[in-house]
């Protein structure tokens, strides 16, 4: 896929990939985000709080890494999570995030320009939903992740089923442990991810990856 190539919302599949060109495309769609993913049947967020919920106290201390408008952190809200600092690439998108009031500290963060901006060992634990499509480098991204996790803490990740393959994410994944850096990690079955998005539907699908910081 091009990373020249642009869309509409309905044409999620080929937004491009440059941090400016996600940043002004999710500004210009915040104040309906929410509203869209709904009729769009959108459960990543809260699926993927549950599996963290189930590797973490509720007191643990969590990166919801490409926050978004929010819709991720108050899923950790509802399962139990109080603790949740926010980073995204798009202001517009902190902007509504701030106001549910979920978040200990929210910040702009461009994640395609790594290091993240947190000492080693700062999370119990972090959730990456719906975000690891406009970050190509999965290995560097995936490296800091586990930087900023203590050893022991625990990742719930997502990615396209299709971008999953083609970007060999479970090889990456291999290599992450191989060198000392993440162990435990387990990729889902594809399950589906925006069933009344025309574009999606059956056919891109969302695979969940959880792990551990070693």
């Amino acid at each position: 896929m091009s990373t020249d190539e642009t869309t509409d919302h309905k044409g999620l599949g080929n937004i491009s990939r440059r941090s400016d060109d996600v940043a002004e495309y999710y500004d210009d769609w915040a104040e309906d985000y929410d509203g869209t993913l709904a009729r769009w049947q959108y459960q990543a967020p809260e699926r993927a709080a549950a599996l963290l919920r189930s590797a973490l106290d509720p007191g643990s201390v969590i990166l919801d890494a490409g926050c978004g408008t929010g819709l991720t952190g108050k899923a950790l809200a509802r399962a139990g999570f109080d603790t949740v600092d926010g980073i995204d690439v798009s202001r517009r998108s902190l902007e509504q995030a701030a106001e549910s009031g979920v978040y200990r500290s929210l910040e702009y963060v461009d994640m395609q320009k790594p290091p993240l901006p947190f000492d080693n060992d700062s999370y119990d634990g972090l959730m990456c939903v719906g975000v690891l499509t406009y970050l190509p480098d999965s290995a560097g991204i995936l490296g800091e992740f586990c930087r900023v996790v203590r050893p022991g803490g625990a990742m719930v990740l997502t990615q396209r089923s299709d971008i999953l393959e083609e970007r060999d994410f479970p090889g990456v994944l291999k290599d992450l442990e191989s060198r000392g850096l993440m162990r435990e990690a387990h990729v889902s079955e594809p399950q589906p991810y925006l069933p009344e998005n025309e574009e999606f539907g059956d056919r891109i699908l969302v695979c969940y990856i959880t792990c551990r910081a070693a």
